[in-house]
């Protein structure tokens, strides 16, 4: 038995302008819905996000966060490119200063908050470094966050 996670919905004005948005987030097509639209998340072809005309009369803004994770590059160039994309900046959490991991609460067009963490590669460094018994991490938490090497976090800070 057990459970998988096939689609998270979203509620919101104007499903279509949205679908642009999170097609291009996503970087994958949008496909029709019963009453809405579909994207279909890269690399992972049972989940979806579902964008549908708001229902209900409640909060404009979706409580519910959706978490992404760059698969390549890292989180301030991801950042960057959602901010680019029409998304905003609500918040910045170090999760581990010493090495520089953090989490980002970004907004969509529309306000519904989603998050997105270090990639892939910036956690993997991290994890090397605590599992290299040469590494003395002596430089841990001196220097605050550090986005990588060679990378800065343009407009944010």
């Amino acid at each position: 038995m057990g459970l998988s996670m096939r689609v998270i919905e979203i509620e919101c004005a104007d499903p279509i302008q949205l679908g642009r948005f999170w097609s291009a987030v996503l970087e994958s097509p949008i496909g029709p819905g019963t009453d809405g639209v579909h994207i279909a998340s890269q690399g992972n072809s049972e989940m979806s996000l579902y964008l549908v005309e708001k229902r209900s009369t409640g909060s404009s803004v979706n409580t519910a966060r959706v978490w992404l994770n760059p698969m390549q590059g890292s989180l301030a160039t991801e950042v960057e490119r959602l901010t680019k994309l029409g998304a905003s900046v609500l918040e910045k959490r170090v999760t581990n200063t010493s090495v520089g991991l953090a989490v980002v609460v970004m907004a969509d067009p529309e306000g519904n908050e989603f998050c997105i963490e270090s990639s892939d590669r910036e956690v993997a460094e991290a994890v090397a470094r605590f599992e290299d018994p040469d590494d003395t991490l002596d430089d841990l938490g001196t220097s605050g966050y550090s986005p990588g090497a060679g990378e800065g976090f343009a407009g944010f800070s």
